[in-house]
């Protein structure tokens, strides 16, 4: 029974992890080192992916490629996910300059056939994106955010079916 813990030690060792957790500074989820949020970089992020997937299909429609009906359709609701996601932005002025400079490119997982069809690359643009927003969500602290960031990555799941579908 000698080489059991006293209550007095776990009681001082609890104590003394509490003051170091105290005074590192750390607050928890509330903390990061950065004049932005985890949640507003994550934000910031989406949308910039969207920038890039509204420039493929004004692309694709400009060049005449693919069923105009759709593309013109899937464009509009793109549209309205930058629309709603900026709605989210806390006011640090234009999204452009908070935007991560490494995240990865809808272009940068197209097939590497210089000049795929429109419909195919699209789809894989959506693809991508969709399967980018599990890992974005799990960074998310705000619950709001993360349901309205899992919706859009849910039309993008449904817009690549629809793609496929023309394909």
């Amino acid at each position: 029974m000698r080489d059991a813990l006293s209550r007095r030690s776990v009681l001082t060792g609890a104590l003394a992890a509490l003051t170091v957790a105290g005074t590192s500074g750390c607050q928890g989820s509330r903390w990061y080192p950065s004049e932005i949020s985890p949640d507003e970089y994550v934000l910031r992020s989406v949308i910039a992916g969207k920038k890039r997937t509204i420039a493929r299909y004004e692309a694709a429609l400009e060049k005449g490629e693919g069923p105009t009906d759709l593309l013109e359709e899937l464009l509009g609701r793109h549209r309205q996910h930058i629309a709603a996601l900026r709605e989210r932005l806390p006011d640090h002025g234009p999204d452009e300059p908070w935007a991560p400079e490494n995240s990865p490119s809808p272009s940068a997982s197209a097939p590497s056939d210089p000049d795929p069809p429109a419909v195919s690359a699209l789809r894989v643009v959506e693809q991508s994106a969709a399967g980018e927003r599990p890992r974005q969500l799990a960074k998310l602290t705000d619950p709001g955010l993360a349901q309205l960031i899992a919706s859009v990555g849910a039309c993008e799941t449904a817009h690549a079916h629809l793609l496929k579908e023309e394909a």
